[in-house]
């Protein structure tokens, strides 16, 4: 005659068994959720930082861009405008 702990075995690894596989099943979706929310984080950081790069680079053009010199540079060469006092320069082309 077998005894009571010989037939509650097989019981209790199916019971272990399934409940391994009801956390498998819940918990392998949300780690690899959290994997992958934790690589876009990654990317979104190396982007954030060449964005920066570039905005600085960006704030430096425009501060060069509105120095005075360079709105007299481009005064003179695009818009022909010469300082009170001073003759104009018409290039001339020569054939």
């Amino acid at each position: 005659m077998k005894s009571k702990r010989s037939t509650r075995r097989p019981l209790r690894l199916i019971g272990i068994g399934l409940l391994c596989t009801v956390l498998a099943v819940t918990l392998v979706p949300r780690v690899k959720t959290v994997w992958e929310l934790s690589q876009r984080k990654q990317a979104l950081l190396v982007e954030k930082a060449q964005l920066e790069q570039e905005h600085q680079a960006l704030q430096i053009e425009l501060e060069q861009a509105n120095s005075p010199e360079n709105i007299e540079r481009i005064a003179r060469e695009q818009l022909g405008m010469v300082k009170p006092g001073e003759q104009p320069l018409i290039p001339v082309l020569a054939e």
